[in-house]
């Protein structure tokens, strides 16, 4: 069963973890409705988990570059100052 989640987390692009808590998330949820409606929710929100996670992912990297340019413009301004004195 570690393997199944492995691989689909993996597909998903999110970590096993995510993957669990959406499967119990879901399974709390839906409690005795019918099958065929939860399968397509099942598919949505496994989508929708998918681009939350792919969302964090890009928030990080985002951030990231963010702490990359203040570097290199604060070290740009060092440069210059050097460069005027």
């Amino acid at each position: 069963m570690y393997e199944e989640l492995k691989r689909k987390a993996e597909d998903m692009g999110i970590q096993i973890t995510d993957l669990v808590k959406f499967y119990v998330k879901n399974g709390i949820e839906n409690r005795g409705e019918d099958s065929s409606r939860n399968e397509n929710t099942e598919k949505l929100e496994e989508s929708i988990a998918y681009l939350e996670a792919r969302l964090a992912q890009l928030d990080l990297l985002v951030m990231e570059m963010a702490k990359k340019l203040k570097v290199l413009e604060e070290t740009d301004d060092e440069q210059m100052e050097i460069d005027q004195a």
